[in-house]
């Protein structure tokens, strides 16, 4: 795909800063954009599908002025835009024009936009049947129908936080031969794809490749998470003063809302420790 040369510059009068954010799009042209994912049963458990969720979504890109990239043209064009309003009565989203008025016109032709963009991290990508002209606040923009779904992806090697050293996350693990039943063990740290365990040798007997059912997650002010899990790998940790093991496991058939309430936590997790620094 052949990259589409961006002329930036201030054209929108809400923009007061457009310029300044042209240029370090500008700067950073060896950033690459972010890709669009296929749409496929691997993607279809992060779709929402809550209008609450998505109107939220798109509200926050507006207050963060995140920049969206739109591909359409079957993604050999594209133009880098922001997210300017919600009208949730009349079902639309407002968005800013591309500085390229052939780029713009060609948008206006097109019968199927793909929007992508990153939120805390997080893969946001939707698509619309088509855009049409309008303006706002006196300039220039887009005007597209509010998506029925919207994709919020967070793979597990794309971002993982450490869980609260004081008062931590457990997860309950079923032991049927122990003698408790089970045993909960700290979260050091969690993704939507897995988490990292900590714990003392003796504790329990842990090897890659064992996998359990019916784990549980307490997730403070989110609810439960019940989900099976499968050792990937354990290691000894070093520096501990005392022996302790670190246990890395993969959810197994974790369900599309324990993925959502994931995500819901770890994003208020980064935003919490974000207002602190």
């Amino acid at each position: 795909m052949q990259m589409v040369v961006l002329q930036i510059g201030s054209h929108h009068p809400l923009l007061d800063n457009k310029t300044c954010y042209g240029k370090r799009i500008m700067k950073d042209q060896s950033r690459p954009l972010p890709a669009p994912e296929s749409e496929s049963a691997d993607t279809e458990k992060y779709q929402i599908y809550s209008r609450i969720e998505i109107l939220s979504l798109l509200r926050e890109m507006i207050a963060t002025r995140t920049p969206v990239t739109i591909y359409f043209n079957q993604g050999d064009d594209f133009i880098v835009s922001q997210v300017l309003s919600v009208n949730p009565d009349f079902e639309e989203v407002i968005l800013d024009f591309g500085p390229d008025q052939d780029t713009n016109q060609r948008l206006l032709k097109s019968n199927r936009l793909l929007f992508v963009t990153f939120l805390d991290h997080i893969k946001i990508q939707f698509s619309v049947t088509r855009a049409e002209s309008t303006s706002f606040e006196g300039g220039p923009a887009f005007r597209i129908r509010l998506p029925d779904s919207v994709i919020r992806l967070q793979r597990r090697n794309f971002y993982r936080i450490e869980t609260p050293k004081i008062d931590p996350l457990v997860c309950y693990v079923p032991l049927p031969d122990h003698p408790d039943g089970g045993v909960s063990i700290k979260i050091h740290d969690l993704s939507v794809g897995g988490v990292c365990m900590v714990t003392a040798p003796s504790d329990v007997w842990l090897i890659k490749g064992m996998t359990f059912h019916n784990c549980k997650l307490q997730i403070p002010d989110h609810g439960e998470v019940v989900t099976g899990l499968e050792i990937r790998h354990v290691e000894d940790l070093k520096d501990s003063p005392t022996p302790l093991q670190k246990i890395g496991c993969q959810f197994v058939g974790l369900p599309a809302p324990m993925v959502t309430v994931l995500q819901r936590y770890i994003i208020k997790t980064e935003r919490d420790r974000r207002a602190l620094t």
